[in-house]
This record gives structure tokens, C-alpha cells and sequence, in this order.
């Protein structure tokens, strides 16, 4: 008897179906993951548009609540094409009479437009296309409203466009008698009617938040000239719409560092500006006012974590004026260079890597002299007092530090290190410069 060794041809073809079979079921899990991505960004856009067509219909007077050329004919475009971030996406307004059957209808209704019905329609093709919908009821000022008053309907969904339950509004205005000042909650498709509220002009303020979701609110225009979202106004015997967007927060991961070529060596205690797209009106020369922006500063490490983060798409500003740096590019995720602004989706934790270079900078990496590995927490000071310029910095776990912005000059170089003798010496810099310095253990 006797055994054979290897392999035999059913084998290979066995083992190779397979190993087929695993690397189709991971190339198709890339390939969902792409989509789920690439969908749900071009979704927030889609979402964003939809939303500023209704809040310009919610603007209109009831008479010109109709399509160009369309029955009722009004002052709303039918079709647009609009761009955004390299996708082009198609904006289709419907706009209807609709007869309510529950004051009778044509012809014995001798009043067949009871109210109007709008649907606005985003959509965009490509290999991840999709298409969002949006739709609301417009009635005309001598709607009636047993309670008196007018009616306030409020609608709150989130960044696929899904209604938002039990989501948290209040509502406050101090202009009416008695003042109003209470909370209340959406129902399970993100709506709330309030019939019989107090005729106002642009005093209800509402302000819409979930417990680990972004907030969405009105605005005066004692804070902004011209807000998109201005303080609601009632009236009696009509109907006043507002909608409102929040969906769950996210975070980034930021590192500041230098480039690929240079080890994307950290860059320590860096200062940058985050702007968030969405914008919540104009100032009184035009100018955007932005719903997010914010200043922050990375740590020793080059590291800082932001949270409760809106979904939003971000821009990255580093002053070249205050840090001597130039953003030359951004990775998220890390290693894979992307464009700004950087899209943030709800309950998402990105990292983002911020790029960054100046005209001369130093990477200093310290080894043991005989066995060449790198000595971590070496401290490295590096000084040309004449220029004013004095910083020391600890090696890393690769044994090195990056010395960045500096003058084009000649520096002195200092580095300590447990158990090791100390150095002292010079480096010259200009452009971007590398030394390494290997220490010689203590006997």
C-alpha cells in the first residue's frame, strides 16, 4: 500500500470553484458597499434640492402655485437640470387641482379646486442612479378651519427622505395673546398639524431635535438679513408648511501630517477652519451664511476627533498666513485621495487625513548606531536662535520627527534619549530635507 502526495486535476478544479466563489461573493460585497455609498451621497443632494423647491412653493402665493404652461398654470418651472458635485440631476414639478369628495365634487361642487397637490421628483442616472420624492397639499387662503385661525402643518424627515417619528418641535411665539411657548411631537411619518394657531407674520419660531440627531430650526432675521427659513407665518383661514431635515450625527477622525513621500510624517497642533455646504440664508451684502463652521486645532499628535457632526458635505481651510502650511490634499479613507468638500453621512465615523507642505521642512530619524532599529521617544531639539526659531519634538514609534515650517538655513540639532550618549551637531535645510542620526548606547 502506499499513498500518494499532491494534488489531483478534481482537486485543483474543486479548490478553484471554490476560491472563485469566495472572491465573487467579496468582489460583490465591495461592489454593494460602493453603491450604498455612492447612492446615499448623490441622496442627501437629491434630498437638498427637493426640500429648496418646496420651501420656494411654500413662498408663493396660492395663485401662483402652478407650472409654467401647465393646469393650474402658475410660476413654477415644470423640468430643471441642476449639477452638483459632477452629478446632473433632473428636478420635475407636478402640480395639480385636486376636488375634495368631502364637500361634494363636480359638477355638483360648484368650487372643484378645493386645494392643490405639488410633487417635486429629483432624480439622477448613471450606474448609481436613484430618484427622491417630495410631496404637500397647498390650500387657498379662504380654507376653513373649524378651529379658526389658521392651520400649521410641520413635516420632518430624514437624509433619504423618510419621515422622522416622534421627532421633538417647539414652537414659540411671544407676539400673540396669550404667548405660546410648547413642545410637541411628529407623528409615526414625521408630521405634526397644528389647526387653529393665532394669526402672525414671521413670529413662530420652531426648532425641530431627536435625541442623537442633528437639529433644524427657523431663523429671524435679526440673525440672518435674509434667512431660507424664515420665522413661520400664520394666517387666518390658510394653510402654513414647513419642512424640516435631521437625521443621526456623525464624526470625523482628522490627522494632520505631511505627505506620502515623507511617511506622512504627523504634523502636531495645527489649526483649520470646517465648513459645512448647507447654508442658512444670505447676509445683508449676499454673502452665504454657512449653518456649520467652526475652528479647531489638532493635539500633540496631530490628531483630533470631532463629533455630533450633521450630515453635511465639509471643506478643510488651513491659513497659510498663521501656520506657514499649504493643503495640498485630503484622504478619506486614509490612502485614498479624494476632493474637497469631504461628504459626511449620518451615523458614519470617518477618518480624514489633511495634507499638508511648506517650502522647507526637516524629518529628523534617530537609530540605535549598531543595531539600526528606531529609538522611540528620543527628544529632538532643533534651534537656530537667530531666526527665533526653538522646538523640540519626540521621536515617534519609527524614531522620527518632522520639523515643519522652517526657513531655508542652517539649524543646531540636539537629540537625548534613555540610555543612550546625547548629540549635538548642525543640519542644513532647504526644500524638503531628511536626516538620520544613529545614537550609541551608554557602555
Amino acid at each position: 500500500m502506499f499513498q500518494k502526495n499532491g494534488f489531483t486535476f478534481i482537486d485543483i478544479i474543486v479548490g478553484t470553484a471554490l476560491l472563485l466563489i469566495v472572491f465573487l461573493g467579496i468582489f460583490g460585497a465591495y461592489q454593494l458597499g460602493v453603491k450604498v455609498v455612492s447612492q446615499s451621497k448623490a441622496r442627501i443632494t437629491a434630498i437638498a434640492l427637493a426640500n429648496q423647491k418646496m420651501e420656494m412653493v411654500r413662498n408663493l402665493s396660492y395663485q401662483d402655485v402652478g407650472t409654467i404652461g401647465g393646469i393650474p398654470a402658475g410660476q413654477i418651472n415644470e423640468t430643471e437640470t441642476i449639477v452638483r458635485n459632477n452629478i446632473e440631476y433632473a428636478v420635475k414639478t407636478t402640480v395639480v387641482n385636486i376636488d375634495d369628495s368631502l364637500d361634494g365634487i363636480a359638477p355638483a361642487d360648484n368650487q372643484s379646486s378645493d386645494y392643490r397637490r405639488i410633487k417635486v421628483k429629483v432624480s439622477w442616472a448613471g450606474r448609481f442612479g436613484g430618484e427622491v420624492a417630495l410631496a404637500t397639499d397647498v390650500a387657498p387662503k379662504e380654507a376653513w378651519s373649524e378651529a379658526g385661525g389658521g392651520i400649521m402643518s410641520i413635516s420632518v424627515f430624514d437624509a433619504e427622505g423618510a419621515g422622522v417619528p416622534q421627532a421633538n418641535i417647539g414652537v414659540i411665539n411671544s407676539a400673540v395673546d396669550p404667548p405660546i411657548n410648547a413642545w410637541y411631537l411628529t407623528d409615526n411619518n414625521g408630521n405634526l398639524a397644528l389647526p387653529g394657531a393665532p394669526p402672525s407674520n414671521e413670529n413662530y419660531r420652531i426648532a425641530v431635535s431627536k435625541i442623537g440627531h442633528s437639529a433644524d430650526r427657523t431663523y429671524g432675521r435679526e440673525e440672518v438679513a435674509n434667512p431660507l427659513k424664515p420665522h413661520i407665518s400664520v394666517y387666518d383661514g390658510q394653510l402654513t408648511e414647513a419642512y424640516f431635515s435631521i437625521d443621526e450625527l456623525g464624526s470625523f477622525s482628522i490627522r494632520t501630517s505631511g505627505t506620502k513621500d515623507q511617511g506622512y510624517p504627523a504634523i502636531p497642533n495645527v489649526p483649520f477652519v470646517l465648513r459645512g455646504a448647507k447654508i442658512i440664508g444670505m447676509d445683508a451684502e449676499g454673502a452665504a451664511v454657512y449653518k456649520y463652521s467652526d475652528n479647531f486645532l489638532t493635539n500633540s499628535d496631530g490628531v483630533l476627533d470631532i463629533g455630533d457632526l450633521e450630515w453635511d458635505s465639509y471643506n478643510f481651510t488651513v491659513s497659510k498666513e498663521i501656520t506657514g502650511f499649504d493643503l495640498i490634499g485630503a484622504e478619506s479613507p486614509l490612502g485614498a485621495t479624494t476632493t474637497q468638500p469631504i461628504d459626511l453621512l449620518p451615523n458614519i465615523f470617518q477618518e480624514v487625513r489633511l495634507i499638508l507642505k511648506a517650502e522647507n521642512t526637516l524629518l529628523i530619524t534617530v537609530k540605535d548606531s549598531i543595531s539600526l532599529q528606531p529609538i522611540f521617544g528620543a527628544s529632538i531639539r532643533l534651534f537656530n536662535l537667530s531666526l527665533g526659531y526653538d522646538e523640540t519634538h519626540p521621536s515617534d514609534e519609527n524614531g522620527r520627527a518632522f520639523f515643519i515650517p522652517l526657513d531655508s538655513a542652517a539649524y543646531s540639532l540636539e537629540i537625548e534619549a534613555s540610555g543612550y550618549q546625547n548629540y549635538t551637531g548642525n543640519v542644513s535645510v532647504s526644500g524638503d530635507s531628511i536626516s538620520t542620526i544613529n545614537l550609541t548606547a551608554l557602555p
